[in-house]
């Protein structure tokens, strides 16, 4: 059987549905935020580093495509590179055969194939350069290359391991990682300044985000440290139930079980075939998992954040599988995992467009409360029936011309920013505290300001968060009471957009503007 040509069919099959998927969906709320940054390029965002608004840039030519699918474009691209990486990875240690699992795997992971695969995130490019750094290592590792080649490799791999944690900054559990393996299994490599060099050309790729975080107060540290805390906390066995949880499922059941059962053959001493650089991948997987569990036990935590510890055991879990028959292979794990990932993307995509019924909080306040579903669903409908209103509005002279659109979260200001405030050229402003607002901070201040005398609609999504402060309100001379626009599905309401309009805005929109940020 000739897996080398199948690779290249399953990469074009593939990549044809996560194209399908990316272009059935509207964005969610990550992704719409995570194209902000796309508006104004800088070497740190306050969530993230700068690798994600780089891919949207280069998906949508610079900006030249306002659609679904260029944004998500980068995300498919590099899941179809992953895909060839984590196949000459198992080729390598192994045969064409494991390539061959390791690649099945990988598609059929929901984490690889389509949160970080076909969404737009910062993992997407994360989880490539992992792969990329990951073959680099184990070619480093065979002794008998030539050091003038072992030379290029650590170049390279300075530059993977930067690139990945430009990507998320997770990528610096490949040194940790890579680190941890050369002191207790090569030793010798501790000797070649090449090591040396390669750390610190990673320092440098990655010495913008201290620059900026410097030059910000080191806003993002302080951000996320806020959010992850031991300190006085007790234990909280159901967010760590969440993390175990999520992924089981991110992974794919079958895929996790496959996992597990293969690490228990490693600590059993059951496994036969295993490549010299196997304790290679359990540094590279086991660090990061433990710490995301031990993080997850005093702190709410997400299931994708370990996702690409996972990726090591997709090898060792195919060098596993290789050792049984293909019949075997076919029957007990590939075939139900792909069902199992076949039927959970075609079930996802129906709830989200076509669920005959309401899920979610039935009050009309909180109409959709608790529905996922609604997150990739009606903002291209709202953008078409609010801008009807608009137009009555200033053709009736309910609203000034050129009314500011207003949020206070960083979503639904990134749906409202994407779908209706660039498409229809509307100036959108977001105000609040910087930890509710995030990169909206920044781009407040390039925006056309709030000034005294203005009319502004504050929407927002009754699934989400609820109407002004107080404080806002009464900077407006007057605001009306709100409009429910609802969204349908089968003919049945599932959440309402609301909309205020509020007049006469009594001071300076620079008045909200964070202090400190530039």
């Amino acid at each position: 059987m000739n897996f080398n040509k199948k690779i290249w069919l399953l990469i074009v099959i593939s990549s044809v549905l996560r194209v399908l998927l990316a272009c059935s969906l509207e964005l969610g709320n990550d992704e719409v935020y995570y194209q902000t940054y796309v508006r104004h390029l800088q070497w740190n965002y306050f969530d993230h580093p700068p690798m994600v608004a780089l891919l949207i840039r280069f998906s949508t030519a610079n900006l030249y495509f306002h659609n679904e699918f260029f944004v998500r474009l980068g995300s498919i691209l590099c899941a179809a590179a992953g895909t060839w990486m984590i196949f000459i990875i198992g080729r390598r240690i192994k045969n064409a055969r494991t390539g061959w699992i390791s690649a099945v795997l990988y598609n059929t992971s929901f984490y690889t194939s389509v949160i970080a695969g076909t969404f737009i995130l910062p993992d997407s490019p994360q989880v490539l350069f992992w792969l990329i750094s990951i073959y680099l290592m184990i070619r480093i590792l065979e002794r008998e290359l030539p050091d003038k080649y072992r030379t290029g490799l650590f170049i390279l791999l300075g530059v993977s391991i930067g690139a990945c944690i430009m990507s998320k900054v997770h990528g610096v559990f490949l040194w940790l990682g890579f680190g941890g393996f050369i002191i207790f299994h090569r030793r010798d490599l501790l000797k070649s300044y090449m090591l040396w060099i390669s750390g610190i050309i990673s320092l440098l790729i990655i010495y913008p985000i201290y620059k900026w975080n410097l030059e910000n107060h080191f806003i993002t540290y302080n951000y996320h440290q806020g959010r992850i805390s031991f300190w006085g906390i007790k234990p909280d066995l159901d967010h760590l139930l969440q993390q175990v949880l999520g992924s089981v499922f991110y992974n794919n059941p079958v895929n996790f079980i496959l996992y597990l059962l293969t690490l228990v053959a490693i600590a059993k001493k059951k496994t036969k075939k295993l490549p010299k650089e196997y304790p290679l991948f359990l540094w590279l997987s086991l660090p990061l998992i433990l710490v995301l569990l031990w993080t997850s036990l005093f702190n709410d935590t997400l299931p994708h954040w370990s996702g690409p510890a996972y990726l090591s055991l997709m090898l060792l879990a195919a060098c596993r599988l290789d050792e049984l028959s293909d019949i075997r292979i076919n029957a007990k794990w590939l075939k139900p995992s792909a069902w199992v990932y076949t039927t959970v993307v075609l079930l996802g995509i129906f709830c989200i467009r076509y669920l005959p019924f309401r899920i979610g909080s039935s009050e009309t306040k909180m109409l959709g409360k608790g529905d996922i579903s609604l997150d990739m669903s009606g903002w291209h409908q709202f953008a078409i029936h609010f801008d009807s209103i608009y137009q009555a509005d200033i053709r009736f002279g309910r609203m000034k011309t050129n009314a500011t659109l207003i949020s206070d979260y960083w979503f639904p200001a990134g749906h409202l920013d994407y779908y209706y405030g660039i498409p229809y050229y509307h100036n959108l402003l977001v105000f609040g505290p910087i930890r509710d607002i995030h990169h909206f901070a920044w781009l407040n201040q390039r925006r056309p300001r709030l000034s005294r005398g203005s009319d502004a609609y504050f929407i927002y999504a009754s699934n989400y968060y609820g109407p002004p402060g107080a404080a806002l309100k009464n900077d407006f001379e007057r605001v009306d009471d709100s409009l429910l626009l609802p969204q349908f599905r089968y003919g049945n309401p599932v959440r309402y957009f609301v909309v205020y309009r509020m007049h006469d805005f009594r001071g300076d929109s620079l008045d909200y503007l964070i202090p400190g940020i530039h």
